[in-house]
């Protein structure tokens, strides 16, 4: 053990050297797979002959194995390194919560490690508890008794870590199982932990030396409260509370010095981060459960002191934020309005809690200007979990209005005349209270919203559009922005129109965009963001479903705003500056996409910059989203100015192909799967402008390099992969049969993945598509052998529904032999199969299709029934029910074949979710040509088609027919019958 630990030290020790990281990761990857080395990692995170540092790795490893090799299947396991077997679990679950206390027990434990070790027993327990560790709650009441600190809150941490999913778990049977199941065992004994733990607290003879860690005890306890209470109200805490309340409204006004810490510290105290904890449960109680809390009232009363103990710094702003949280939800209650509806009491709101925390303070202004990117993303982006005091105060806003709409209005609006009076006595001292007045206004104006569409609903007694004349349109006006306007007036002005953009008609929407454009090339960081910000949703309002805003629109100002984006990009040098502001990219994103085939007397220049910024991001690249935006940008450019010829298309590879080269050679993960979509579209547009299937020659040379097995290992490369070979058979299908076993290769490992079973279909009928059948005929039985295997040993619905699909268009396909090759490749493995297969696989599943699955489904079984003569003779009594079951599918949809726009889905490319692994080019997407399902050949009219083909096949098997349609199941020969009959087709 003492070498192996030595060695295994050794290598942590290279990760931390950049010169040595890659080489040691592999060889840990590597020793992953080997028995008990989660065992080897323990025993080194335990060494004390090892370094903080490589125990810390160690201990970090430990945790990635418990996430990626503890519950894992065929779609998610590792092929290298593989799943921990049953019994190496056993014994490493009897030895982590043992290695916990050990670690906690040593004179100066690591605080980083321990929060390793949590947060690996607690991914080890979303799988493992309550079954099989049935007794890891009665491990960590067992610790609870602990008079070791260090112990206890190792003990707690991980409780936490451990029960705090469950306040976003959506409610189940399994889930209250669990809940009362702890509750049984640790409600109790957290209930006297946390009354013995308060009383030593309040205690002034407790030692000072063991209050933080006390306190630090309490947070978590706390803590605890809370993931207990997330759910449902436990039984146990509803009979502690009338006992528990005075404790909590107790913490809001006691204090002592080792609680309050270094006045000049800028973090929050152990007493703040109390206090926080207690304003959260209050909060939840209050939401949640308020029949079983007379004390509400206290509540309220203890918080509105408290708050009133506080002042601006910004320590104080998570708790400050907490408690106004905790009065907005108390207000929102219609049975509480006697405790506010008062004059004098909604005024004291104002005053005291709204005005004091809307307004901006120096570290605000100084966060402006230091770390715009931290300051836009707290005023900007609501989606973020960012206790600020404005966010709060505009929630507390909003639900005085809900409650007392024309008071909080009137109100308000003093306050607004009150603050735009002051500025305008002496804007250069007090433009603060211009910005209190904007955002208060902004408050109480703003109703109905969403931050995908902005203001949907405005107060009645508020007008927008007529305060954006009197006060915001100066701050957006260039003179006065160089003269006069703070920075922060003209972002608030910008923000203001971005707001309220639903509210203003397009003629004066047209009209400020000159002033939006105007301050894109501004040098402040955050004026420029917030510019291109409104563009960008500018050009996204809709209205009755189609964009406001169209190429022409912009058509003279569009190369002024892409080259004013371009240079604020491109004024950083390092690859993380550029990529660090994603708004900038998505404004390009939607110029582009507004533009569409306008764009073409930019794309020379556009397509030079989006080069470059790739090339220097591609070095580090940083942020995801700015990394999606960038592909989408490029991508874009290529569907409107670049597939419109083989010559643009060509302009467009000789500048792109040194950049993908580059990106492939330096193995650029987060680029390739974005690069190969790129490649796919670039090679789609010879496939349909060129007459010629041909392959280029630099595609040629690319082939057999993706065909290599080390490529697909990485699983964002496998998607991107298949719509470049999909490509390949598109264009050039002779090319391709050279390499035709490579392809069934990869077909083979596709197909064997729950994870890319899907991309194994898609990639095997684009062969059967597009390559000759006499080429594939050798192949056919070990291709259906290895589906069939897949089937009998472990289908999911999802490879049967797919299955289908591919028997479907396996029939459908346009060469002589088809579909009745179909039916003996089948009976070729096994004779009965393909009965077998229709009856058991095929019917069962046709109805659990999707919509836009179902035509071309349909139309590849009809073509099965009507035209293979096996189907009318050996196979005939599967025919009615095959038959039965395609009339249902037809009843399930409509029998026209629904014709989507060439550009539908594109428009919202950028409100998808981005994937750690692969996230599809929404601009990129095949054309609807190149997305055909094969069936064209069956018209639009799926009823037709059948009447056509069923009439043709009864005149060529006289006599066959009738008998196999008499015996199709009752309830849908009224649905054939009426078909027949409306296209005017009797059976012979």
């Amino acid at each position: 053990m003492d070498t192996q630990l030595a060695s295994l030290a050794t290598l942590f020790q290279q990760t931390l050297d950049p010169s040595q990281r890659k080489g040691a990761e592999e060889q840990l990857k590597q020793l992953q797979s080997q028995p008990r080395f989660a065992f080897v990692l323990l025993a080194l995170v335990q060494s004390e002959a090892a370094s903080t540092a490589i125990r810390l790795a160690a201990a970090i490893q430990f945790k990635n194995l418990c996430k990626t090799r503890w519950d894992v299947d065929s779609e998610t396991e590792d092929p290298v390194v593989g799943a921990i077997g049953d019994e190496e679990k056993q014994l490493i679950r009897t030895e982590l919560i043992p290695v916990l206390r050990s670690l906690a027990n040593t004179p100066t434990p690591s605080q980083a490690i321990l929060a390793q070790m949590n947060e690996s027993i607690a991914l080890v327990s979303q799988s493992d508890f309550p079954h099989p560790w049935s007794n890891l709650i009665d491990e960590l009441v067992q610790s609870l008794n602990s008079d070791n600190y260090h112990v206890l809150l190792s003990v707690l941490s991980t409780s936490h870590a451990i029960f705090r999913r469950w306040r976003s778990m959506f409610r189940s049977d399994a889930l209250y199982t669990e809940i009362n199941l702890v509750l049984s065992k640790f409600a109790t004994p957290l209930l006297e932990l946390l009354e013995r733990v308060y009383g030593m607290i309040v205690n002034l003879a407790t030692p000072a030396q063991n209050v933080p860690p006390l306190a630090s005890c309490l947070v978590l306890l706390l803590q605890l409260f809370y993931d207990l209470s997330a759910q449902d109200l436990p039984p146990q805490f509803e009979d502690a509370l009338p006992a528990l309340s005075p404790m909590f409204t107790g913490l809001l006004s006691f204090s002592r010095p080792e609680l309050v810490g270094d006045v000049d510290d800028m973090a929050p105290s152990p007493l703040d981060k109390i206090r926080s904890s207690v304003c959260e449960i209050f909060e939840l109680y209050a939401k949640r459960y308020l029949d079983a809390l007379p004390q509400l009232p206290q509540y309220v009363q203890a918080v509105w002191d408290m708050l009133g103990t506080y002042g601006p710094l910004e320590k104080y702003d998570v708790l400050v934020s907490k408690a106004i949280l905790f009065l907005a939800v108390v207000v929102r209650m219609g049975s509480q309005r006697q405790l506010f509806e008062a004059e004098s009491t909604l005024e004291q709101f104002c005053s005291k809690i709204i005005m004091p925390n809307i307004e901006l303070r120096d570290v605000d202004e100084e966060m402006f200007e230091d770390n715009p990117v931290e300051y836009i993303r707290r005023d900007l982006e609501t989606s973020v979990e960012v206790d600020t005091r404005r966010r709060a105060a505009y929630e507390f806003v909003r639900a005085l209005l809900e409650q007392f709409s024309e008071q909080t209005t009137a109100i308000a609006s003093r306050y607004i005349r009150e603050y735009l009076d002051l500025f305008r006595k002496d804007p250069g001292v007090n433009w603060r209270r211009k910005d209190a007045a904007i955002y208060l206004l902004t408050c109480i104006a703003a109703q109905g919203s969403t931050a995908q569409h902005g203001v949907s609903s405005t107060n009645n007694l508020v007008d927008v559009v007529q305060f954006f004349s009197d006060h915001i349109l100066e701050d957006l006006q260039p003179e006065n922005a160089a003269a006069n306007s703070h920075p922060i007036l003209q972002v608030d002005a910008i923000k203001y129109l971005y707001t309220f953009r639903n509210q203003l008609t397009k003629d004066q929407l047209l009209s400020v965009l000159p002033l939006l454009v105007h301050h894109l090339a501004s040098t402040n960081y955050v004026t420029c963001t917030y510019a291109a910000v409104s563009i960008e949703r500018i050009l996204f309002i809709k209205h009755n479903g189609q964009f406001m805003f169209s190429a022409a629109d912009i058509a003279r100002s569009s190369e002024a705003i892409l080259a004013a984006l371009f240079a604020a990009i491109q004024r950083n040098e390092t690859p993380e500056k550029v990529a660090e502001n994603d708004h900038l990219m998505k404004c390009i994103m939607r110029v582009l996409l507004t533009l569409r085939q306008s764009v073409e007397g930019h794309a020379e220049m556009t397509l030079a910059h989006l080069i470059t910024i790739l090339g220097i991001t591609a070095k580090n690249p940083s942020n995801p989203r700015f990394t999606q935006f960038l592909f989408e940008s490029i991508s874009a450019l290529i569907r409107y100015a670049g597939s419109g010829s083989l010559v643009q298309a060509s302009k467009m590879e000789q500048g792109l192909f040194p950049s993908f080269t580059e990106i492939l050679q330096a193995d650029v993960v987060e680029y390739i799967p974005y690069v190969f979509q790129i490649l796919a579209q670039l090679l789609e547009v010879h496939v349909v402008q060129s007459m010629e299937r041909t392959l280029p020659e630099a595609y040629a040379n690319l082939l057999p390099p993706l065909l290599t097995p080390t490529l697909w290992e990485q699983k964002g490369n496998v998607p991107a992969l298949v719509r470049l070979l999909k490509a390949y058979l598109h264009q050039a299908p002779s090319a391709v049969v050279q390499h035709v076993e490579a392809f069934l290769g990869v077909y083979q490992k596709l197909i064997s993945s729950r994870l890319n079973d899907v991309f194994g279909f898609e990639l095997l009928l684009s062969l059967i598509r597009n390559i000759p059948a006499n080429v594939l005929a050798q192949y056919q039985q070990p291709i259906l052998t290895l589906m069939l295997m897949r089937l009998q040993s472990s289908k999911t619905d999802k490879f049967s529904q797919h299955f289908v699909i591919f028997f479907a268009v396996y029939c459908s396909v346009l060469q002589p032999s088809y579909p009745e090759q179909v039916v003996q490749a089948f009976e070729a493995v096994q004779q009965g199969l393909f009965m077998q297969i229709v009856q058991n696989v095929v019917v069962p599943d046709l109805a659990k299709l999707q919509a836009k699955q179902r035509f071309g489904v349909a139309a590849g079984l009809i073509r099965l029934l009507t035209s293979s003569p096996s189907m009318l003779a050996s196979c005939a009594p599967v025919w009615p029910i095959l038959l039965g079951s395609v009339l249902r599918l037809m009843m399930q949809t409509e029998n026209a074949r629904a014709t989507p726009e060439e550009d539908e889905g594109i428009a919202e490319l950028d409100e998808q979710g981005f994937q750690a692994s692969f996230s599809q080019l929404a601009a990129a997407k095949p054309s609807v040509r190149m997305e055909s399902d094969a069936t064209d050949w069956a018209g639009t009219d799926l009823g037709a088609y059948l009447a056509r083909q069923l009439y043709a096949a009864s005149q060529q098997h006289p006599g066959v027919l009738g008998p196999l349609i008499a015996s199709i199941p009752a309830d849908v020969h009224a649905v054939l019958d009426e078909t027949l009959q409306k296209h005017s087709v009797q059976i012979v």
